[in-house]
């Protein structure tokens, strides 16, 4: 790539070109055949250089596509144009904590379970928790509004994010936000970029808002004979007014592969389909009455049994095998991962139309996710024998999801791999506006183009 030679030029040990090491970047957790090798990878540890290449890039028109730490189920890291990946893996330090404001500065690279090992001694915790946390980046979680188990209590990423520095692909910077909780300054830049997926700015700076780390915890496990049943015991509870901190469904069929391939045992995990509440209170005696109410709760909606752990390795445990089940069904091969959204009084309806379109396809769907606030995982396996790649069960439940008022990612974002189906949950005339923005903020499209749209839609 010719327009490699100024890089090579201008960067030394940030740049990398040779093909061992770009392989790490080919791919992302995206389930199936995703591989395109980048033309460099580009690992910065200060702002200046980023300003630089941005520079560069803009002139040369190379596509630039900034990744965290690779997580993304919808191929939102992938150079599917060529071009440089611009890692941020190596701008990985936690700056400051500003005890008073409850405030956590730090860099985009920092992996998101390193920031509550690290606010554990201040008895502080950063709410969202998504199941990649041991390996994914708060830049990136930033980057797509990540969600989590905590969001039906403590809500998304977004909810969190105080101010953000961020390099535009013309190279300028500029400061978003502050250490301020209110805001009323005209149109909420810092909301654009958040959940903008890499395609309008580069985050390098995060002001996290981060709360008191309840003293006391438990969770619940309570299985069900019916997955019917247990999204109807779901939405009893959450529409009685009790509210867990996490409330977690995984389907009958998930539990089975997880407990056969996964050394991650947990109490009643063969009794049928698994609800998972965890409950955070001040106080023993709030904690104690709170699960009382959700056990008796899980019971008179057909729960087989409940079991309730106090200690904090039981609870490790659980939300370990929680977090473990999409790497269960990788022994499935290639599998079609959706993350709907939908509202959450519908689900005791709309699960049985995914069971209808398991039959219809002579397949194997697996469902779980965060029941609470309705945004579930619809994990598909591919069937040999489809003539096309999928899409045809895609399109179904897409069009079952927008009569139930649904919406086609909760948490995972568009990327590459759902462009194609933002029409189920986007306007033409929405779609046509966020080209303007895209276009507006990178009018030459180097940051990561071909993701969420086809920029080259736009009319001139």
């Amino acid at each position: 790539m010719e327009k490699l030679a100024q890089l090579e030029k201008e960067f030394d040990y940030e740049l990398l070109t040779d093909k061992e090491h770009l392989e790490k970047y080919a791919r992302d957790e995206t389930p199936g055949d995703y591989y395109y090798i980048p033309d460099a990878a580009f690992l910065p540890t200060e702002t200046d250089s980023i300003t630089r290449l941005l520079e560069i890039a803009q002139k040369s028109k190379i596509p630039l596509i900034p990744r965290g730490g690779g997580t993304s189920r919808t191929g939102g890291a992938l150079a599917v144009h060529g071009g440089v990946v611009l890692s941020l893996e190596k701008m990985n330090k936690i700056i400051d904590f500003d005890e008073k404001n409850c405030i956590l500065e730090v860099q985009p690279g920092v992996i998101t379970e390193e920031i509550n090992n690290f606010l554990k001694k201040y008895n502080f915790f950063f709410p969202p928790d998504p199941a990649s946390i041991d390996s994914c980046s708060i830049g990136g979680n930033v980057a797509t509004n990540a969600g989590g188990a905590r969001c039906l209590l403590y809500g998304l990423t977004r909810d969190y994010v105080r101010g953000i520095e961020v390099i535009f692909p013309d190279g300028k910077k500029e400061f978003l936000g502050g250490k301020l909780k209110k805001n009323a300054t005209g149109y909420s830049l810092l909301n654009l970029l958040i959940g903008s997926e890499g395609t309008l700015g580069v985050i390098t700076r995060i002001f996290l808002e981060v709360k008191a780390l309840p003293p006391y915890s438990a969770t619940l496990v309570a299985p069900f004979k019916s997955l019917k049943d247990a999204a109807f015991s779901a939405f009893n509870i959450l529409s009685s007014g009790i509210i867990p901190s996490a409330f977690e469904m995984i389907d009958e069929d998930a539990v089975k592969v997880a407990v056969a391939n996964l050394d991650k045992k947990i109490p009643m995990a063969e009794e049928g389909t698994l609800l998972i509440a965890e409950v955070l209170e001040s106080t023993k005696e709030d904690l104690e009455n709170k699960f009382e109410i959700i056990g008796e709760k899980f019971l008179e909606n057909n729960a087989v049994d409940v079991f309730v752990a106090e200690e904090s390795h039981q609870q490790e445990k659980i939300w370990d095998f929680r977090r473990s089940i999409s790497e269960a069904l990788d022994i499935f091969g290639t599998l079609i991962p959706e993350d709907i959204s939908i509202p959450r009084s519908t689900i005791p309806e709309f699960i049985p139309e995914i069971k209808k379109l398991e039959k219809e396809f002579n397949t194997k769907i697996f469902t779980f996710g965060h029941i609470g606030d309705g945004n579930l995982h619809v994990n598909i396996v591919k069937n040999e024998k489809w003539k096309d790649d999928g899409e045809k069960i895609v399109n179904e439940l897409f069009k079952k999801l927008n009569v139930f008022g649904g919406k086609i990612s909760g948490e995972h974002g568009i990327g590459f791999t759902k462009k194609k189906y933002l029409k189920y949950s986007r306007s033409e005339n929405q779609i046509e506006l966020m080209k303007k923005i895209k276009k507006e903020f990178d009018p030459m499209n180097i940051l990561n183009p071909g993701k969420i749209f086809d920029i080259e839609e736009i009319d001139a």
